[in-house]
């Protein structure tokens, strides 16, 4: 079935015209210089069938300056196709032939892939996989965070509107009466139900007012209006078309509900570089339409390039997972083992951009659904539930978000981005593709200086596939640690003086030679103890000295860090790949020697 908008198949314009001259004819005259995008080894299944074979479903972008209809206009008549106007383009089922037809004509031709919801696991013994100690269920969250301040001061985001994209939100319960509206996607009529269980899950977390808990399980913002776009059924698999539909809907919808933030507990393995990525496109066309999109950055870690799309998107609020193993104490918390790490696959970005409580939160429980059916150990008295993901993690995110909306209404995307990030606290790894910028705290977020950081998405790829040499110091150039990119009064917020980061070790030579790119960014040599151990939290580390004026002023502004040292050759090389990377001049004397200051 067709979905209402879509683009309708355009008959051969006269009798005689074969659709193969007429294809050829159309493809020349679009394709005026444009190269062709090669498609991802996930297409490489096709056999090379002529006009027939076997068929694959695939979304179909134009390229600047060319609408999709006239790249559609190339396949044969009746084919069925639904519309993405939001990316400029559609769904399409199509075979080998097609596809090189539409790629001659300059066409982004990538796979419609399943994308799954972001939880790990559900029980209230397990938190993050792996060698950890059991985990009480907590509801810490809203004061890990500061939430609970800001409720004593007023604010529990009224007056925002945040929309769950997910597998749809049982408004019935007590806990979610703050369902303003919704769409259903899967093809059902029913928005306000969740045969799955992981929407309603994320809804409480975002804004589940606690009334089934007495008040002892609440969400980040429970003031906060919450919006369900249904995206998957009882499996908890979609389809990237269908997650591009949902951020369609929301900015179609946004003056409707007032939304202001949108959450996407979903991944999938990213397909290529961000300009191509579909999922990646939408999330920047609703980014640039004033809504906050907060993106769970996957469960697929502990190792390097393992971000999920679209949090691999720049734009995005791309976050991580912490355990605050049902402590107070920052000093007790510990990264999740399954939280995705960075730098991004295809353009080494640097993501997450901070980290929230993700380990054995509690949230409601939706029964009959699959997984509470399916985990009975995870229930929590009568109506809550216990569960770990990274899902979770952006679910808290998104609140603290409507949070920051709710004391700055007038914040756009980019302003409530650079609150949240630039007053994050020093996380517990302190490592910035493992942790970002640090652990989310959104009382500091909505009460402290306002922070601006100033980004645009990506014009071009960094490189073509993974596991190709990739340009970091052009990545760094977007990317929110390039000081450059800042406005506002308090970049010396509390995330930029955390242990990890003071020292003079920034000001030696060794920055400047030579390679940031090669096989050692994706393995596990960054999470290892190297980075996590004590050469990074010594003394050498733990100076003053970045707390002084040398790291506002001209050195870090200056053409020192923005300049060709940083951006050029020099970062380009093999010796950070090498034995110097890993070996005792890494983490030996040479760290705390004069060569450093």
């Amino acid at each position: 079935m067709e979905e209402q908008g879509a683009v309708q198949p355009t008959r051969a314009p006269g009798r005689g015209v074969s659709w193969g001259r007429r294809a050829r004819f159309l493809a020349a005259s679009l394709a005026g210089g444009l190269s062709a995008v090669a498609l991802t080894p996930a297409l490489g299944a096709f056999a090379d069938p002529g006009t027939s074979g076997p068929s694959q479903s695939v979304i179909v972008e134009a390229p600047d300056g060319v609408d999709v209809a006239s790249l559609l206009a190339l396949l044969p008549p009746g084919q069925a196709r639904k519309a993405l106007g939001i990316i400029n383009g559609a769904a399409v089922s199509l075979n080998q032939h097609w596809i090189s037809v539409l790629q001659g004509a300059g066409a982004i031709v990538t796979p419609d892939q399943a994308v799954t919801v972001q939880g790990a696991a559900y029980s209230n013994n397990l938190g993050c996989p792996g060698p950890t100690s059991p985990s009480t269920p907590s509801g810490n969250f809203v004061a890990d965070t500061g939430a609970d301040k800001l409720a004593n001061r007023a604010n529990q985001g009224q007056g925002v509107t945040v929309a769950v994209l997910d597998t749809g939100i049982n408004s019935s319960l007590a806990d979610l009466s703050n369902v303003v509206g919704g769409v259903d996607l899967t093809g059902g009529n029913s928005p306000f139900t969740d045969e799955y269980g992981h929407g309603t899950f994320v809804a409480g977390l975002v804004a589940g007012s606690g009334a089934s808990s007495g008040g002892q399980y609440t969400g980040e913002a429970p003031g906060a209006d919450l919006v369900s776009i249904k995206a998957a059924g009882a499996s908890g698999v979609t389809t990237a078309s269908t997650i591009i539909s949902g951020i369609s809907w929301a900015v179609q919808n946004q003056s409707t509900y007032n939304i202001g933030v949108l959450n996407l507990s979903f991944g999938a393995l990213p397909t290529g570089p961000t300009n191509t990525e579909p999922m990646d496109r939408a999330v920047e066309a609703a980014w640039k339409a004033g809504i906050v999109v907060v993106v769970s950055a996957g469960n697929a870690g502990p190792f390097n390039g393992t971000i999920m799309s679209p949090g691999d998107d720049p734009l995005a609020i791309t976050v991580g997972a912490y355990a605050d193993n049902n402590s107070p104490k920052p000093a007790n918390w510990a990264m999740c083992s399954f939280s995705s790490v960075g730098p991004t696959q295809y353009d080494g970005w640097f993501k997450p951009d901070l980290v929230a409580p993700g380990r054995s939160v509690v949230s409601v429980a939706d029964p009959g659904s699959t997984i509470y059916t399916a985990n009975p150990q995870a229930l929590v008295g009568n109506a809550n539930f216990v569960g770990s993901g990274t899902s979770f993690s952006a679910a808290i995110t998104s609140g603290a978000a409507a949070l920051v909306l709710s004391a700055h209404p007038d914040a756009n995307p980019n302003g409530v981005k650079g609150r949240l990030v630039g007053n994050a606290v020093p996380g517990p790894a302190q490592d910035p593709f493992v942790d970002g910028h640090g652990v989310l705290n959104a009382f500091y977020a909505a009460q402290g200086p306002a922070l601006r950081y100033d980004q645009t998405a990506a014009r071009q790829a960094e490189s073509n596939h993974p596991g190709s040499v990739i340009d970091l110091g052009s990545s760094w150039n977007g990317s929110s640690w390039n000081a450059a990119n800042w406005t506002g009064s308090s970049w010396n917020g509390s995330s930029w003086n955390g242990s990890s980061w003071n020292g003079s070790s920034w000001n030696g030579s060794s920055w400047n030679g030579s390679s940031w790119n090669g096989s050692s960014w994706n393995g596990s040599s960054w999470n290892g103890s190297s980075w996590n151990g004590s050469s990074w939290n010594g003394s050498s580390w733990n100076s003053m000295v970045w707390d002084g004026s040398s790291w506002n002023g001209s050195s870090w502004n200056g053409s020192s860090w923005n300049g060709s040292s940083w951006n050029g050759s020099s970062w380009n090389g093999s010796s950070w790949n090498g034995s110097s990377w890993n070996g005792s001049s890494w983490n030996g004397s040479s760290w705390n020697g004069s060569s450093w200051n």
